[in-house]
């Protein structure tokens, strides 16, 4: 089983996050009136009522998808 791949958030701006994979950008977040995430690719995107709540399903979709990825 490989491990998991690192990720971490970059704070661009004061109402800007950048989300890295293994240091590649891959998702951003952004506040309008709310926390807006959404991937580069745009398979995942969601609004939430705080930043850390944005991050958590950004990591669970990572997480899943790293799942995917695993041999049998």
């Amino acid at each position: 089983m490989r491990p998991p791949h690192a990720l971490s958030w970059r704070q661009d701006s004061p109402d800007g996050w950048t989300g890295l994979v293994d240091g590649v950008s891959v998702a951003t977040i952004s506040y309008r009136r709310q926390y807006e995430l959404e991937t580069l690719d745009h398979r995942v995107h969601g609004s939430h009522s705080s930043l850390g709540s944005a991050q958590a399903q950004f990591a669970a979709w990572q997480s899943w998808d790293d799942a995917q990825d695993a041999p049998a």
